[in-house]
């Protein structure tokens, strides 16, 4: 991430953000990072109660079910801060929190502007329509949902990691690093089959547990196919997945098929001067397409050019690389909320 100066501030000026995100990579300590250097004091809170695999299969098909236990750990933590020390609450996703958990924080910091940012797709997010009520401002990674519910448009960031590993010499044609979930893993099958000869490429599928990447393997026989040292169920650390990025020519992102907004690893990819090859259509219409950057592939027959590999990048300009900062876009998720909060009243 690149220095930020941070401004002179007293502690009696000092504004404090009260983060509440999920626990997905190190995302989190990117945003909070920021916002330290920007002069917030940061008070993070994960949005679940735990990152047990029972837990999240049962927020993810029963909501309500665990509604419950969220209910119960958030109302003995909201009162561990001082309700009037909290300038702004950003909440992000907040898929592990229920309605009556969400009115219990906008209660107990009245003073604060609150604002929700989604990096999910509406359609994956069953509970989200019955908490936004609650918040003075709602942002959305995703075009197609900002347009449909009148949301404001906001695309993520990228994270700067170190430049060493920019030495490392390319040694494959593409990679894939993330998680597994809907028919991602077939449409890398489907790549392999169709380029295995052609092109290098270097595969880390991800699952959040043996038990999660067992159920997959009952409804996804491709996986069946794969060589052991290309799935995982230990995360990969960012500058561990810098290195293979920067020892490629190209990443492949394979959007789910309910979100049309561009994931972390569309826009890091692009940053790092690195090709990218999608599945995502709705990039085309975006100020990052360039041709020789972008190759978007079919799901079901995703076939590479060999020319896209050759053509020379066309970089990135600096005032696009600032837009897609994470200083740039957290200042403007909480000026967006600010501005609500005051329109409001």
């Amino acid at each position: 991430m690149a220095t930020i100066d941070k401004p002179q501030i007293t502690v009696s000026e000092q504004k404090h953000v009260l983060l509440v995100s999920p626990l997905t990579f190190s995302y989190h300590i990117t945003i909070a990072e920021t916002l330290s250097a920007m002069g917030y004091k940061v008070t993070w809170w994960n949005d679940r109660v735990t990152e047990a695999t029972w837990y999240k299969l049962l927020l993810r098909f029963f909501p309500k079910t665990i509604a419950l236990l969220s209910e119960y750990h958030f109302k003995k933590i909201i009162k561990t801060l001082d309700s009037k020390a909290i300038s702004h609450v950003l909440i992000i996703k907040g898929e592990g929190l229920s309605a009556k958990t969400v009115s219990r924080i906008r209660e107990a910091y009245q003073l604060a502007s609150m604002g929700l940012y989604l990096w999910d797709g509406a359609e994956n997010l069953k509970t989200v329509h019955s908490k936004l009520s609650y918040f003075d401002s709602i942002a959305t990674f995703d075009p197609h949902d900002a347009l449909s519910f009148g949301w404001t448009y906001r695309p993520l960031f990228w994270r700067k990691v170190s430049r060493s590993i920019e030495k490392y010499t390319p040694n494959y044609d593409w990679c894939f690093i993330g998680t597994v979930h809907s028919d991602r893993h077939k449409i890398i099958h489907r790549l392999r089959q169709q380029h295995s000869k052609q092109f290098k490429s270097y595969v880390f599928a991800y699952f959040q547990s043996p038990l999660v990447l067992f159920m997959r393997k009952l409804i996804d026989f491709t996986l069946w196919f794969s060589p052991k040292e290309t799935i995982s169920t230990n995360p990969m650390p960012a500058i561990e997945v810098a290195k293979i990025v920067a020892q490629s020519y190209a990443v492949l992102d394979i959007e789910h098929p309910k979100q049309r907004g561009f994931t972390m690893r569309t826009i890091e990819t692009l940053m790092a001067e690195k090709k990218l090859i999608t599945t995502n259509k709705h990039i085309f219409d975006s100020n990052l397409f360039h041709p020789s950057r972008v190759l978007i592939i079919d799901r079901q027959n995703p076939i590479i050019a060999s020319e896209f590999f050759n053509e020379s990048f066309v970089k990135i300009p600096e005032q696009l690389k600032n837009y897609y900062s994470c200083e740039n876009w957290v200042s403007e998720l909480l000026q967006l909320q600010d501005s609500a909060k005051q329109a409001i009243g």
